[in-house]
């Protein structure tokens, strides 16, 4: 692991997203790419991508992209890695008890819960919890967009996945170069 701190290993998997990765800046488009690769449908891909880069842009007031070792957080998701001390990892979690074993960190960190759980959830609506504490490192999102590249763990649409899976798939693999729920049948 390196000395990044966790949300900063968060953010920099965004800067991997692009045609030409760098491991410390972010555009917007690599924003965008790394949102539909872990499997958000387009409309709520592109409100993140939008809200990340008005609250963590560094790089000038008109600019949209982040530097990601000058971003200034002393955040630790989930309260860090000693945080959930009840926390088994080869257990699975529903969304209401991670918010409860992140009860004691505070309202952030129950936020944390929520959107892990909405991102990371599979079928059955469980959280591993060995991904959990990968969440906490910062280091969750590259298994996420692993999970999401084939069509049997899509993120349902009320979780912020797509509709119709396939052109979904179709569409941001043409416009992005994003590969996410391949495996459909092509005609």
């Amino acid at each position: 692991m390196s000395a990044q701190g966790a949300f900063h290993r968060l953010l920099s998997f965004f800067a991997h997203r692009s045609p030409h990765p760098n491991t410390s800046t972010i555009t917007f488009m690599d924003s965008l790419r790394g949102d539909l690769s872990i499997g958000l449908n387009f409309p709520v891909a592109v409100f993140l991508a939008t809200i990340r880069h008005l609250v963590f842009r560094n790089t000038g007031f008109w600019s949209l992209t982040i530097y990601v070792p000058t971003v200034r957080t002393s955040r630790k998701l989930l309260g860090g890695p000693s945080a959930c001390r009840a926390l088994d990892e080869s257990k699975r979690y529903g969304c209401a008890e991670l918010i409860s074993l992140a009860k004691r960190e505070g309202i952030v960190a129950q936020l944390d819960a929520v959107g892990l759980w909405m991102l990371a959830a599979e079928k059955d609506g469980k959280v591993k919890g060995e991904e959990v504490r990968l969440f906490q490192k910062g280091e969750i999102m590259e298994r996420i967009a692993e999970r999401r590249r084939g069509m049997d763990n899509v993120l349902p649409f009320w979780r912020g996945g797509p509709l119709i899976a396939s052109a979904h798939s179709w569409a941001v693999k043409k416009a992005f170069g994003v590969e996410v729920y391949d495996g459909h049948k092509r005609a």
